[in-house]
């Protein structure tokens, strides 16, 4: 047997290549699966309808307005520490809201940037800690942003940049 070896002949050896192959492949079969059950959905962010909050609206696109950028010094923490605020944020409309809200929004932008200011003003970083925070903070703007634009109604905020120092 050690002669065989000795004359060229070559020991086999086992490369999980298949093993590979398969595992890609099942990945791919995954993620391409997911991809495509997911393309017919359509985000439907929370509104206010009627005064119930949080009612999400079955096929809503919304058409984004982009706000003009904050920089806003928040109230002093528990230790008395000031923080400063930079905010980037977008006001999103139904898409039956039409051409007549969105002149609205882009209108009363001044009043709707004065609102918000004085409410970030009041605010301290906690307020702004965790999903919970962030969700009650974006609650009370798309508030004072429908109180401005009314009877149009804006479906959500979104905020696109936020940074605390």
């Amino acid at each position: 047997m050690t002669q065989t070896m000795a004359l060229g002949a070559r020991a086999r050896v086992r490369t999980p290549g298949k093993y590979i192959v398969m595992s890609t492949a099942a990945a791919l079969l995954m993620v391409f699966g997911a991809t495509s059950l997911l393309k017919d959905l359509e985000y439907a962010p929370p509104i206010n309808i009627g005064g119930q909050s949080g009612v999400r609206a079955a096929a809503i696109r919304a058409d984004l307005v982009p706000l003009r950028e904050f920089l806003i010094d928040l109230s002093p923490d528990q230790s008395g520490r000031v923080a400063y605020l930079r905010m980037t944020a977008s006001v999103a409309l139904p898409s039956k809201a039409g051409a007549r809200a969105l002149a609205r929004v882009r209108e009363t932008e001044p009043q709707i940037a004065e609102r918000i200011t004085f409410m970030l003003r009041g605010l301290a970083p906690e307020d702004f800690g965790g999903e919970a925070g962030m969700q009650r903070v974006k609650a009370e703007m798309l508030r004072r942003v429908n109180l401005v634009i009314a009877p149009d109604v804006a479906a959500d905020i979104v905020i696109s940049d936020l940074v605390i120092q």
